[in-house]
């Protein structure tokens, strides 16, 4: 049994460990397009991606971190652009996913393999500049 919560702040600092098909390609600022009454579509810059998403995986029984857990990042920013991360935990047990633009994402947690799969997913939407944990509990 896996649950998730949301935490107010950041725990700690996080030691995470890129994977190896960490596919993200982001720049920091996108073209958006705005609808104006009467008028043409109008472009302007959108801000600097600065949102970031950090996960934090606990086993249930000692909540202890979970150090070696997978977490994906996906979903799409207000770019348009799909995104696709993941990360292993550190012996904290947390990963920080930084640079993000506003958007709908989806993180999917995996502890390691010495606990049986148990995989925990949640949805979060993301405003810039904006920062938020998600807690893992596993097992």
């Amino acid at each position: 049994m896996a649950t998730t919560a949301l935490v107010g702040a950041a725990v700690g600092s996080a030691a995470a460990h890129p994977g190896t098909g960490d596919t993200v390609r982001q720049s920091s600022s996108c073209e958006l397009s705005h609808a104006r009454q009467h008028e043409l579509q109008v472009r302007d810059d959108s801000p600097a991606a600065v949102g970031q998403l950090d996960a934090v995986l606990i086993e249930a029984g000692t909540r202890k971190p979970i150090s070696g857990g997978k977490v994906v990042l996906t979903g799409v920013d207000i770019c348009g652009d799909s995104i696709h991360r993941h990360l292993s935990t550190g012996a904290d047990g947390q990963v920080s996913f930084r640079g993000l633009q506003p958007g709908r994402y989806r993180l999917t947690a995996q502890p390691t393999g010495s606990m049986p799969r148990a995989t925990a997913t949640t949805d979060v939407e993301l405003a810039t500049p904006s920062r938020k944990t998600i807690q893992f509990t596993m097992g």
